[in-house]
């Protein structure tokens, strides 16, 4: 028998305080999945189970994990709250920054070399030592959320690793992509003037 531990679209530490629960109800013989969709959670869980040597697998496929845990029937006492293992800056590399991109490419200049810039610029983000809050998008860099871009892929990854991206709703339908996003939360100006005047750090590449 498997017990399935869903715990999509939760952000940490729930999915440690979910885990330590299924290992502490668990009966002898039993199976555990852990299904995550984000991969800071998974990294948190992982470290959990190995400090407290319990057996695992991992699996992932388009950026869901499930992690497997075979139940030996023991009493688990954790070494440390479940809730220790994560990184309180969540996703474990984020910090208190946003990125407002206004447009589809880089800089000032020649635009071709500006998309390169772009694409070049999203595609390091995630090997940061600190990833942004989230990214507000507006004016054509709502274009970059676009289905069928490199682009929209590197916004993806970035998603997956916890950090927001906002598109600025009034900008998505003056281009009249709405039904072409691939990723991201359709917002209004409102929101953005609030993100942006917060007090967070806010960077313009």
């Amino acid at each position: 028998m498997t017990k399935i531990v869903d715990c999509r679209g939760q952000l940490c530490p729930q999915p440690l305080i979910n885990t330590k629960k299924a290992l502490k109800e668990t009966l002898k013989g039993e199976a555990i999945q852990i299904i995550i969709d984000n991969a800071t959670s998974c990294q948190n869980v992982s470290r959990f189970l190995t400090d407290n040597a319990v057996p695992f697998g991992i699996d992932e496929q388009n950026g869901v994990f499930t992690i497997t845990i075979n139940s030996q029937g023991i009493e688990f006492n954790p070494k440390k709250e479940a809730e220790e293992y994560c990184e309180v800056s969540f996703p474990g590399k984020s910090s208190s920054y946003i990125i407002a991109l206004t447009s589809c490419f880089m800089g000032d200049g020649n635009e071709d070399l500006g998309r390169i810039l772009m694409k070049g610029f999203l595609n390091s983000l995630p090997n940061l030592e600190k990833l942004p809050q989230e990214i507000i998008c507006y004016n054509s860099a709502v274009t970059l959320a676009q289905k069928g871009t490199d682009t929209a892929q590197s916004l993806v990854k970035l998603n997956n690793l916890g950090v927001n991206i906002t598109l600025c709703g009034t900008c998505v339908d003056f281009f009249g992509i709405k039904e072409e996003i691939e990723v991201g939360t359709i917002s209004n100006m409102l929101y953005i003037a609030e993100r942006l005047s917060s007090g967070i750090h806010v960077v313009k590449p």
